[in-house]
C-alpha cells in the first residue's frame, strides 16, 4: 500500500510539472503576439539609442505605420499621425545601425512635415528653408517659426526639398534627419549624409519655389497748421537655390509740405552671390542705383564685384563682410559752374552686415556700406541701415527702419542763392510689410 502511494505521488508530481511548463509556454507565446501599448510605442520612438537587448521589441513599432512604404495617400488625423510619425522615425533610427542602401524606401508616417525639438515636443507644418543654422517652419497653428537648427532633434519631411551639404553637394527628394544622419530619397536612390555637413535646405525643386517677395509701406500724414504727406515704399525680391543667392531691393520716398515737394528719393540695390562653401562666396555683381532730387543727384550707379565671408556664423548672430572693386558713374541735376559732369570714378566697396535673431518673431539687422572713391575722394558715399522686424502673422510684419545717407562732398547746386546741400540725410520709417513665398 505504501508502494502504491509513492507511485501515485510521483505521477502527480510529473503531471503537475508538465502542466506548469505548458501554461508558462502558452503565456509567453501569447505575450509575444500581443501588440505593444501606445505608451510603449511612444517611449520606443522617442529613444534614438536603444540597448541591443531592446531592439527586437522595438521592431514591432513598424506595425503602427499606416502606409507600409513611401508616403501615405492622404493626411491623417493629428492624434493618429503623431503615433505613425514616431514609429516611422523609430524604424529609421533602428535601420541606421545597419546602414541604408540605395534601394531603401523611407516609410513616412504622414503627408506633412514634422519636427521634434530637443525638449521632446513635436510640431506639424511645412519646412520653408534652412540656411546658416536657422530653420523656417510654417505651422498652421503657430504661424511661421524661426528655429535654431541645433534645437531640432528629428525631422520627418515627405515633401520634396533640396538639401545642400559641404562642397556644394546636394540631394533632392523627401527626407528624414536624425541626430547623426540626413537620409534623402532621391530619384537615383536613397542617399545618406552626415548631419554635421548640412548647410541649407531649399524648399521644393521648381523655379517658383526659389523666389520670395516682401513689400513694405509706410505713411506720414499731417493736417492743420502744416499739411504734410510723406510715404515710403520698399520692395524686395529674392531668389535662392543651392548655389546662388539673388537679392533685389527698391526703396522710394516721396513727400510734400503745404503742397510743395520736399522729398524725392529712389534707391535700388542688387546683390548676386555664388557660394563656394559654408563660409566663403564670390559676388560677381552688387551695388546701387540712386536718385535724389534734393541731393542734386540725377543718377548715381555703383556696380562692383568682389567676394565675401561669414566672420561670425552662429545660430542667433551672423556677421558678414564683402569687398572688391567697382566703378561709379555720377550725373548731377544742376552742377555748379566748373564742375565736371558726369563724373566717372573707381572705388573700393566695404560692406558689412549683422543679423541678430532676438526671438523667433523678432529680427534685427544692421548694415553699412562705404564706397571709397579712390579717384575723387570727395565723392565717397556711405549707406547705413537698421531694421527691426516683428512678425505679426505668417505673412504680415511690423517694421521699424532707419536709413542714413552721407556724401563726403555733396554736389552743390548751380544757383548760389539756393540752400547748400548737407552731407547727411536721415530717415525713420514705421511700416507694415507683406511677405510672400
Amino acid at each position: 500500500m505504501a508502494e502504491i502511494s509513492r507511485k501515485l505521488a510521483r505521477k502527480a508530481f510529473w503531471v503537475t510539472s508538465l502542466a506548469l511548463v505548458v501554461l508558462v509556454s502558452w503565456a509567453r507565446s501569447a505575450a509575444a503576439e500581443e501588440p505593444p501599448t501606445e505608451e510603449t510605442a511612444a517611449g520606443a520612438a522617442a529613444s534614438s539609442e536603444a540597448p541591443a537587448a531592446e531592439l527586437a521589441g522595438e521592431r514591432t513599432l513598424t506595425d503602427l505605420i499606416v502606409a507600409p512604404g513611401g508616403v501615405p495617400a492622404e493626411p491623417m488625423d493629428a492624434n493618429t499621425a503623431i503615433d505613425s510619425v514616431k514609429a516611422s522615425m523609430a524604424k529609421i533610427q533602428l535601420q541606421a545601425a545597419s546602414g541604408f542602401g540605395d534601394m531603401y524606401v523611407i516609410q513616412f508616417g504622414d503627408t506633412f512635415d514634422w519636427l521634434q525639438l530637443v525638449s521632446g515636443e513635436w510640431i506639424k507644418g511645412n519646412i520653408k528653408r534652412m540656411r546658416e543654422d536657422r530653420l523656417e517652419f510654417d505651422s498652421d497653428k503657430l504661424d511661421m517659426l524661426k528655429l535654431d537648427f541645433a534645437d531640432v532633434s528629428l525631422v520627418h519631411s515627405p515633401q520634396v526639398n533640396t538639401y545642400v551639404f559641404d562642397d556644394r553637394v546636394s540631394a533632392t527628394g523627401p527626407a528624414v534627419i536624425t541626430a547623426e544622419h540626413v537620409i534623402v530619397q532621391t530619384e537615383e536612390g536613397t542617399k545618406t549624409f552626415p548631419r554635421g555637413e548640412l548647410e541649407s535646405i531649399i524648399e521644393g525643386q521648381k523655379e517658383r519655389d526659389w523666389w520670395s517677395m516682401k513689400l513694405r509701406f509706410g505713411l506720414t500724414l499731417n493736417r492743420g497748421n502744416t499739411n504734410q504727406l510723406t510715404y515710403d515704399i520698399k520692395f524686395n525680391t529674392r531668389r535662392e537655390d543651392r548655389l546662388t543667392l539673388l537679392d533685389l531691393n527698391y526703396n522710394a520716398t516721396f513727400g510734400k509740405t503745404n503742397g510743395v515737394q520736399n522729398v524725392n528719393r529712389q534707391l535700388g540695390e542688387f546683390l548676386f552671390n555664388v557660394f563656394l562653401g559654408s563660409r566663403w562666396w564670390v559676388t560677381p555683381a552688387f551695388g546701387q542705383l540712386f536718385n535724389d532730387r534734393f541731393q542734386n543727384i540725377k543718377f548715381r550707379a555703383t556696380p562692383a564685384a568682389g567676394a565675401g565671408v561669414h566672420i561670425v556664423d552662429m545660430p542667433k548672430v551672423k556677421w558678414d563682410f564683402i569687398t572688391g572693386i567697382g566703378y561709379q558713374y555720377l550725373n548731377a541735376l544742376a552742377p555748379a559752374a566748373g564742375t565736371r559732369n558726369p563724373q566717372n570714378d573707381a572705388f573700393i566697396p566695404l560692406y558689412t552686415y549683422w543679423d541678430f535673431d532676438i526671438t523667433g518673431d523678432i529680427d534685427f539687422t544692421v548694415s553699412w556700406l562705404t564706397n571709397l572713391v579712390v579717384t575723387t575722394i570727395g565723392n565717397t558715399n556711405h549707406t547705413g541701415k537698421a531694421d527691426l522686424s516683428v512678425e505679426l502673422t505668417s505673412v504680415i510684419d511690423l517694421d521699424l527702419a532707419f536709413l542714413y545717407l552721407r556724401t563726403e562732398q555733396p554736389l552743390q547746386p548751380a544757383d548760389p542763392a539756393l540752400p547748400a546741400i548737407e552731407k547727411n540725410d536721415y530717415q525713420l520709417v514705421v511700416g507694415i510689410s507683406l511677405e510672400l513665398g
